[in-house]
C-alpha cells in the first residue's frame, strides 16, 4: 500500500515525515490513485500543491521539471505566466547545477507570488502553488543546493505532464474543450471543429444530443452558470458543414496490405472506433444488423433532436476513410465471431449496443396484445419511417431520455393524451432536465409516484393501464430513494398503447462456448475498463455493451481507448493505451473541478441560451426543435465568457 511522506493537495496538509513508514496515511485515503498504469506512484504536482510519496524524491529537480512544463504550456498573452514560468526554471536550474545563493530563494518566493496574484488566466494564478508549498515546507532540500557540495542531480524519474481544466476532465472523451473555445474566440470555427475532430468524427451530432457533463465541471458555476458549451460546439460544426470544412478525410491512405479490423454495429462506439482505426492506416468493416448506419443515433433518438442529415455527413465522412458498411448482418445470426476472424481479420471491436428493452415486471405484457409497444422497437420504427399505430391515447413507462423521446415523439405522431408514468418523484428522473421541460411543455401529462401493476385488455387488444401510488423510502444502491408501492391506492388509465421505456439490454446472440467472452455481474461485456479487452485475446468491446445505458460521450470515449489498445496490439500483441490517455485518467480519479473555488476573473456576462422552435410549430412535424445559435457575434460573446481555467498536473513515476 503506497504511503503518504507529505501533501498540500487542495490546501489540506498532511505531513507524515517524521513518522514510520507503516504510520503514514494511505494515498488513496487523499483519493490519489496510486499508480499510473501499471507503474507505481512517486508524486504528484500541480495546481493544488504536492503530493509526495517517495521519500527519496528530488523536490527542487521535479519542480524545475514541472516549471519547464508550464513554459511549454504557457500561450503567451500574459507577461506574469509566460516569462515568470521560464525566469523560475531558469533559477531552479541555476541552483541544481550548485550555481544558487540564498538571493534567489527570497527571489524564487518573490516571483511566485507575482505570477499566482497577476496572471490573467489559471495556469499562471495556479502553477506556482507547489513551488510555493515546497519552499515553505522543503526550505532545507532547497538550501542543500547552496552548500560546498550539493546533491547530485536525480535524472532516474519518469515525469509525465498533463494540461487539463474543469470541463475537459469532465468530458469522458476529454476533448480539448479549452482549446476549442478559444479558437471560437478568434473566429477561427474551421480550427475549432478540426480541435473535435481530433477525439471524434461525430461533432455536430453531440452538439445536439450530449448531455455535457463538461458544464457540470465549468468554474463558472458558483459565479453565475456554466458556459454553453455543448452549443459552441454545435456552431463550429454547423458552421464548418455550410462552408465544407472536413466533410471528407485528408490524406489518409490505406496499404493493400494494410491489416483488417472487424467492428461489430455502426453506432457512435463502432463509428469512432473506425475512425480513429482507419486514420492509423487499418481496413476497417463494420457489420451492422440494421439497415442504416448511427445504432440508437439514428433508430432511437427522434430527428426534432438529431436531423438525419447532420448524422449522415458525419457518417459520410467515417465512411471517407475507407470504412466498409455491411448492412442487414446481424452477427450471431447472419456471420459468427468465428467466421470473422476466418477471413483473416486482425482484432474485432464488439459494439453492438442495447437494442432491446427491459421488461417492466408488469402482469399482461407478454402476453402478445395489441397496443403493447416496447420503447426501443417503436422508436426504431418511428425512425424508419414505418408506420405505427398509436390510438388517441396511450401511456410511457419511465423517466429518462428514452422515455421523453417515446413521449414527444408520439404527440407529433398526433396522439391526443400522452401519459407519462414514473415510480419516483421529478428531482430524481433521470432524463435530461432540459428534456422534461420540453416534454411538459409539449402537453405530455406527468405522472409522477406512479407504477404499472397490469395491463388491460379487450379483445387481444390494449384498453387500460392499472396503477398504483408509491412513496420514497430509504435510497437505493442508485443513491435514490426506493418507490414503494401504497397498498389500495390502485387507479386505471384509459389508454390504446403501452409503451414501456425504463431500460435496455443487449443481445448476446453472438456469444457462444468457444468465443470465451464473459459478462459482468450486470449482464455487461466484461472488459479491461482501460484499454476495453475482453476476456479473449483480440476481441475488444466498448459502448452500451460493456457500460450500460450510458451517454454517446462515454461511448465515444470507450471507443477511442479501445482504438489505440487495437492498434498496440496489432503492432506489439500487447494490448495498452498511450500516456496521455492513462494521465487523463489518472487526473479524472484525483479530480479537477471544485465547487467551493470562485474564479477571480468571471466578468457580468450571462450565459447565452439557443432559440427553440415555438411549441406550436414543434408539434407540427419532426423539424428541429432546438435551433443553436444563429449569430456569430453571440457566439463569440459567449466564449468569451470562457475564464480559460487551464491547469497543469505532473505524475512522477
Amino acid at each position: 500500500m503506497s504511503k503518504v511522506f507529505f501533501s498540500s493537495w487542495n490546501g489540506k496538509l498532511t505531513d507524515e515525515r517524521n513518522k514510520k513508514p507503516s504510520e503514514r496515511m494511505d494515498l488513496q485515503d487523499l483519493d490519489v490513485p496510486p499508480q499510473l498504469g501499471e507503474k507505481e506512484l512517486k508524486a504528484f504536482i500541480g495546481w493544488a500543491g504536492m503530493v509526495i510519496v517517495d521519500p527519496e524524491l528530488n523536490v527542487v529537480e521535479t519542480l524545475k521539471e514541472y516549471f519547464q512544463s508550464v513554459q511549454k504550456e504557457s500561450c503567451g498573452r500574459c507577461i506574469p505566466c509566460r516569462a515568470g514560468s521560464k525566469v523560475v526554471a531558469d533559477r531552479l536550474e541555476k541552483l541544481l547545477e550548485g550555481k544558487g545563493s540564498k538571493n534567489d530563494l527570497a527571489f524564487l518566493k518573490e516571483i511566485s507570488s507575482l505570477i499566482k496574484d497577476s496572471s490573467l488566466c489559471e495556469l499562471g494564478m495556479s502553477s506556482p502553488v507547489p513551488l510555493l508549498h515546497a519552499l515553505e515546507h522543503f526550505a532545507a532540500d532547497f538550501e542543500a543546493y547552496l552548500s560546498e557540495t550539493p546533491p547530485a542531480r536525480d535524472n532516474g524519474l519518469a515525469y509525465q505532464p498533463i494540461l487539463t481544466a474543469p470541463c475537459r476532465n469532465g468530458c469522458p472523451a476529454h476533448i480539448n474543450i479549452p482549446k476549442y473555445i478559444e479558437c471560437i474566440k478568434e473566429g477561427d470555427y474551421e480550427e475549432a471543429l478540426a480541435v473535435n475532430r481530433e477525439k471524434t468524427p461525430l461533432v455536430g451530432t453531440l452538439g445536439r444530443v450530449c448531455v455535457h457533463p463538461c458544464e457540470s465541471n465549468c468554474n463558472r458555476q458558483p459565479y453565475d452558470q456554466s458556459l454553453s458549451i455543448r452549443l459552441l460546439k454545435r456552431y463550429a460544426a454547423d458552421f464548418g458543414a455550410k462552408n465544407n470544412y472536413d466533410q471528407k478525410a485528408k490524406n489518409v491512405k490505406t496499404a493493400a496490405d494494410a491489416a483488417r479490423v472487424a467492428i461489430v454495429g455502426a453506432g457512435p462506439a463502432g463509428l469512432n472506433a473506425a475512425y480513429q482505426l482507419a486514420q492509423k492506416g487499418y481496413k476497417i468493416t463494420i457489420y451492422e444488423a440494421l439497415p442504416i448506419a448511427g445504432g440508437m443515433l439514428a433508430a432511437g433518438i427522434p430527428s426534432y433532436r438529431l436531423p438525419r442529415d447532420i448524422l449522415n455527413a458525419e457518417i459520410g465522412l467515417v465512411e471517407s476513410l475507407g470504412v466498409e458498411i455491411i448492412y442487414n448482418t446481424k452477427v450471431g445470426e447472419d456471420i459468427t465471431l468465428d467466421q470473422i476472424w476466418k477471413e483473416g481479420f486482425k482484432a474485432i471491436f464488439i459494439a453492438n449496443g442495447l437494442h432491446e428493452s427491459t421488461t417492466m415486471g408488469c402482469k399482461g405484457e407478454d402476453a402478445g396484445y395489441k397496443g403493447y409497444l416496447p420503447g426501443v422497437e417503436y422508436l426504431r420504427k418511428v425512425n424508419l419511417g414505418e408506420k405505427v399505430d398509436l390510438g388517441e391515447k396511450i401511456a410511457v413507462i419511465g423517466g429518462g431520455n428514452v422515455a421523453m423521446d417515446c413521449a414527444r415523439s408520439a404527440i407529433r405522431l398526433g396522439v391526443k393524451e400522452v401519459n407519462l408514468i414514473y415510480r419516483r418523484s421529478r428531482a430524481e428522473m433521470p432524463a435530461n432536465a432540459a428534456e422534461v421541460d420540453a416534454a411538459e411543455e409539449e402537453g405530455i401529462k406527468f405522472h409522477l409516484l406512479a407504477n404499472p401493476t397490469s395491463i388491460l385488455e379487450d379483445s387481444s387488444c390494449v384498453s387500460g393501464l392499472e396503477c398504483i401510488r408509491m412513496k420514497l423510502g430509504e435510497p437505493d444502491d442508485s443513491g435514490r430513494r426506493r418507490p414503494e408501492p401504497l397498498e389500495g391506492s390502485e387507479y386505471v388509465l384509459d389508454v390504446d398503447t403501452v409503451i414501456p421505456a425504463i431500460g435496455q439490454v443487449a443481445d448476446y446472440s453472438y456469444m457462444t462456448p468457444e468465443c470465451g467472452l464473459e459478462l459482468t455481474k450486470k449482464e455487461n461485456l466484461s472488459t479491461d475498463p482501460v484499454t476495453m479487452e475482453t476476456d479473449t485475446p483480440g476481441i475488444f468491446a466498448g459502448g452500451d455493451v460493456v457500460l450500460g445505458a450510458a451517454t454517446v460521450i462515454e461511448a465515444i470515449a470507450s471507443a477511442n481507448r479501445a482504438a489505440e489498445a487495437i492498434d498496440n496490439y496489432i503492432r506489439t500483441g500487447q494490448s495498452k493505451v498511450e500516456a496521455q490517455a492513462v494521465s487523463e485518467k489518472h487526473v479524472e480519479e484525483i479530480g479537477v473541478y471544485k465547487e467551493a473555488v470562485v474564479p477571480e476573473m468571471v466578468g457580468g456576462r450571462e450565459r447565452l441560451e439557443e432559440e427553440v422552435l415555438p411549441i406550436k410549430e414543434r408539434l407540427k412535424g419532426f423539424d428541429e426543435a432546438e435551433l443553436g445559435f444563429k449569430y456569430p457575434a453571440k457566439v463569440i460573446n459567449e466564449a468569451e465568457r470562457c475564464i480559460k481555467c487551464l491547469r497543469l498536473g505532473m505524475t512522477i513515476l
